[in-house]
């Protein structure tokens, strides 16, 4: 073939593949759909998803220490394409970060609750659970956010008196002292906490263990019965909502079916799905097969409700929240709950 002739191939074979290009059929990194998740009951919940997950489905998972600021980095930066596509958010850092701004919409309501107070055998009494609670020190997970807060409304409603304490010593006999712990780590390691509210897989990890302690009280049924509360919502770009209206109300079916394959699952294969998208190769997550037991996953609160099913639940949930600190949560729009429904 002559020279002018290879060019003019080259020149076809070029044209042809920016137009499969504009019709959507050429797939670059750069057209991935990035999701980004904590680890813990909000990588649980997409556990499914990322075990089907293949080089070819356009769809990239990551899975992040689960750091409030690491998260939430994830939709934060100016620069809008190193921002997640789809990201999984505790509903209170979803409505400060984004309710009030059009780059991001509510797709619904992910996880319902995982948290769980566990104590040595005899601490809490055979009575009314928070009145056993008065006078005691209660180690709280991430005090200042949803944990915290939640179960401050939970104490409010109820007219029991609360306090936060800096220290384990500074304790008041006529209430519920709050006391801040990092991380399940702290569990047993500080002297004179009575009571710990941790979250799923963390609970059983913690129990399973050879430690003396056990379940003690549930904070989902405590809040308001077997629906729980609006914990993790998984959000998504307004921008990809709009190009993409058929992928998003897939993704949002898929979320359903992954969640309750839950009730089925092998804890190793949940395991190994969410290893396998670890984005920090450096990190260790907390899941651990053995630990994931049926009664486990059930416990991790992981559910899918669309954003126009849960908007009046989200919506009473702030309410709540309000009641305890009003400054902990903003106001939010109803441009930024998706009208999209499956």
């Amino acid at each position: 073939m002559s020279t002018w002739g290879r060019r003019f191939l080259s020149i076809i074979v070029g044209v042809v593949l920016a137009l499969s290009c504009l019709l959507g059929g050429c797939h670059t990194a750069k057209d991935e759909i990035t999701v980004y998740m904590p680890d813990g009951a909000p990588s649980v919940a997409l556990a499914k998803m990322m075990a089907n997950d293949t080089d070819g489905d356009g769809i990239t998972y990551k899975v992040v220490a689960p750091m409030p600021d690491l998260i939430k980095s994830k939709v934060t930066s100016q620069n809008a394409e190193n921002n997640a596509d789809i990201c999984i958010l505790p509903v209170l850092d979803a409505v400060n970060l984004l309710g009030m701004e059009d780059k991001y919409q509510l797709l619904g309501v992910v996880t319902h609750g995982n948290l769980y107070f566990i104590a040595k055998d005899g601490v809490c009494g055979d009575g009314d659970f928070l009145l056993g609670l008065v006078g005691k020190t209660v180690g709280v997970l991430q005090i200042a956010n949803v944990p915290g807060l939640t179960l401050k409304s939970v104490l409010l409603e109820r007219g029991i008196a609360y306090q936060e304490v800096a220290a384990v010593k500074d304790k008041a006999a006529d209430k519920v002292n709050l006391f801040g712990i990092t991380g399940a780590a702290d569990v047993g390691a500080v002297q004179g906490v009575d009571v710990y509210l941790i979250a799923e897989p963390a609970v059983s990890a913690k129990v399973n263990a050879p430690l003396g302690f056990s379940i003690v009280g549930d904070l989902q049924s405590l809040y308001g019965g077997e629906n729980g509360y609006p914990q993790a919502v998984v959000v998504a770009k307004k921008s990809l909502i709009e190009k993409n209206e058929t992928f998003v109300k897939e993704f949002m079916r898929s979320l359903s079916t992954s969640a309750a394959w839950l009730s089925t699952a092998n804890g190793e294969s949940v395991a190994a799905a969410v290893h396998a998208h670890l984005e920090d190769k450096d990190y260790t997550s907390m899941l651990v097969g053995s630990v994931l037991t049926k009664e486990t996953l059930l416990r991790c609160g992981a559910r899918f409700v669309s954003a126009t099913q849960s908007k009046t639940e989200i919506l009473a949930y702030l309410e709540r929240i309000r009641s305890v600190d009003s400054g902990k949560t903003g106001t939010v729009s109803d441009a930024f709950f998706c009208s999209l429904d499956i």
